[in-house]
C-alpha cells in the first residue's frame, strides 16, 4: 500500500514534521511504502504563479497514493497558509474517494478547529476523512538537549494506531474497490 504524509508546517523541526516521523514509524511495514512530504523542503508555488517539480512531484505522489495523512500546525485556531496553497494546486485526481486521516499540533492545549476546516477541504475534493483524528499538543512530547522533539507520549502513540487502523482499514476496501 502505498501512504503519503504531507507535513504542513512552514518551520524545519516542527513538531507537525516529528508527529510526521513518529506516524511514519508506526504504519512503515514491508507491505507499505511511506512517503513524507514535508512541504517547508518542497518548494510549491504560490497558487497562480509557474509550477515546479516539486509540484508535479507533489501532485504526482498524491495521485498515487492509496491513502493521504495530512498534518498542520495549529495556526490562529486554522491550518497553516502553506498547506492550503499546496491543497489548493491539488484537485479531484489526488482525492476523489480516496481515504484521509488529519493531524494537528499545537504548542498550548489541544484544539480541533483546524481540523474541522480541513476536512470541510477534503469534503469539496471529495476525500474519505476517517472520523478519527489526531491532535497533539506540546505535553504529548518532550524535546531533547539540543531542543529536537522526541519521546512520544504512550497516549499519543495509543491515539496514532487508532488512526492508523481505521485508515488502513478503510485503504483496504476504496483499493480492492477500485480493482474490481
Amino acid at each position: 500500500m502505498n501512504l503519503l504524509i504531507i507535513s504542513g508546517s512552514p518551520f524545519p523541526g516542527s513538531s507537525t514534521a516529528f508527529l510526521a516521523e513518529e506516524i511514519k514509524a508506526q504504519i512503515e511495514q514491508p507491505e507499505n511504502h511511506v512517503e513524507i512530504i514535508d512541504l517547508c523542503q518542497w518548494d510549491i508555488p504560490l497558487l497562480g504563479y509557474p509550477q515546479t517539480e516539486d509540484l508535479e512531484k507533489l501532485k504526482h505522489i498524491a495521485g498515487e497514493a492509496d491513502a493521504i495523512i495530512i498534518g498542520t500546525p495549529n495556526f490562529h485556531t486554522s491550518f497553516s497558509g502553506i498547506l492550503k496553497n499546496a491543497l489548493d494546486h491539488l484537485s479531484f485526481d489526488q482525492f476523489e474517494e480516496k481515504p484521509v486521516a488529519l493531524y494537528c499540533t499545537s504548542g498550548g492545549m489541544r484544539n480541533t478547529d483546524p481540523l474541522a476546516q480541513l476536512r470541510m477541504v477534503m469534503r469539496g475534493l471529495h476525500a474519505l476523512t476517517i472520523p478519527t483524528q489526531l491532535c497533539a499538543s506540546s505535553s504529548d512530547y518532550k524535546k531533547d538537549e539540543a531542543g529536537k522533539y522526541s519521546d512520544l507520549s504512550n497516549e499519543m502513540e495509543r491515539r496514532i494506531g487508532k488512526i492508523l487502523d481505521s485508515l488502513i482499514s478503510l485503504a483496504g476496501m476504496t483499493k480492492s474497490k477500485h480493482q474490481i
